[in-house]
């Protein structure tokens, strides 16, 4: 079972290659034209496929790589290859699910890391900062006295919000650079380490909404993703995804970068956009990653997957996600069109 994936690459393979003695098949390389170059003709595609079940493709034009190996996900960047390669979108979508059942077979330990580890440079949270939990033990001291009325606003402003704050941190600071005391702080986490934040403005007059500190591409809570979870649903804004323990690409776009960490928790992925024109383009990076989309009851009163949460509880949101989610990029491509024009 551990070489169905590199068993099927090898029959679609160009008629036209050469197999070397170390185990190396060239061709010409189908990427060459996606990445800006002119088609290959001179056999610049390299790809090894191992006994163990991995796969690794290498051009030495354009100098796209991917690989595979059992134990991981299957990434945006080797889906893409399969599809130059000829594979159709069905057959991409079963080898997305025999690469998460292959990881459930394979030891952890044997399971090689990710030839691009993806890292984000470490950023402090805002002088002065300093979490809910612990100015509230401060304060607690101190016989409720003193507290400052902004401290107060941020946290009925995380109250309303219907959040979970046992499970979420949430920080506030009195510095009055960017107006962060008028804001609510919620820290960037990647590997157990704070990489930056983002402010949210629980003041009606202070813009912009948000303002943030961290590094592109990054994906907001991926650390409190489950194991045992089947699923996992993208949404725009952390506050959609603390709702429902989601996760969320910070806006309404998806990077290349952000779609391969996603498909890295080796769950299926179900995308939740906001209900506005700007929604529709994280739909199309729904469709373009071969993702599912969900269209819910409860869009038809509600933006986003907060304010749902808020006005129907966090049970019903969740179920009606569920029962509207959409697998086929014709119908999603028709309720883009339908709800989102």
């Amino acid at each position: 079972m551990l070489n169905i994936i590199s068993d099927f690459v090898k029959t679609i393979l160009p008629a036209k290659r050469k197999t070397t003695p170390t185990g190396w098949t060239s061709f010409n390389a189908p990427c060459c034209q996606h990445n800006g170059e002119s088609a290959d003709t001179r056999g610049r595609g390299g790809l090894t496929a191992n006994q163990d079940g991995s796969v690794s493709y290498h051009c030495f034009n354009c100098n796209f790589k991917a690989s595979y190996q059992p134990g991981r996900h299957l990434t945006f960047k080797f889906r893409k290859l399969l599809t130059w390669l000829g594979a159709s979108d069905n057959d991409v979508n079963r080898l997305v699910i025999e690469a998460i059942r292959i990881r459930e077979l394979v030891n952890p330990e044997e399971v090689k890391l990710e030839e691009e580890r993806v890292e984000f440079k470490i950023r402090e949270l805002p002088e002065g900062a300093v979490s809910f939990q612990a100015l509230l033990s401060f304060h607690l001291l101190d016989d409720l006295r003193n507290v400052p009325p902004l401290l107060n606003s941020a946290v009925d402003y995380v109250k309303a919000r219907k959040i979970n704050t046992d499970l979420y941190n949430f920080y506030w600071t009195d510095s009055l650079e960017h107006k962060l005391d008028q804001r609510v702080i919620i820290p960037m986490i990647w590997e157990g380490k704070t990489i930056g934040y983002t402010s949210r403005a629980f003041v009606d007059d202070v813009k912009p909404k948000y303002y943030s500190s961290y590094e592109p591409n990054f994906v907001f809570n991926t650390n409190n993703q489950r194991p045992e979870s089947k699923f996992v649903i993208v949404c725009e804004g952390p506050f959609d995804a603390m709702s429902i323990d989601g996760v969320a690409v910070l806006g309404n776009e998806c990077s290349e970068q952000q779609a391969d960490i996603i498909d890295a928790l080796g769950k299926e992925v179900i995308v939740v956009a906001d209900r506005d024109r700007a929604g529709a383009k994280l739909l199309e990076k729904a469709i373009e990653y071969g993702w599912s989309a969900s269209f819910p009851v409860w869009q038809e009163t509600c933006k986003d997957v907060n304010e749902a949460v808020v006005k129907y509880g966090k049970l019903f949101v969740l179920k009606a996600i569920l029962n509207a989610k959409e697998s086929s990029k014709l119908k999603i491509e028709l309720m883009k069109k339908k709800l989102y024009n």
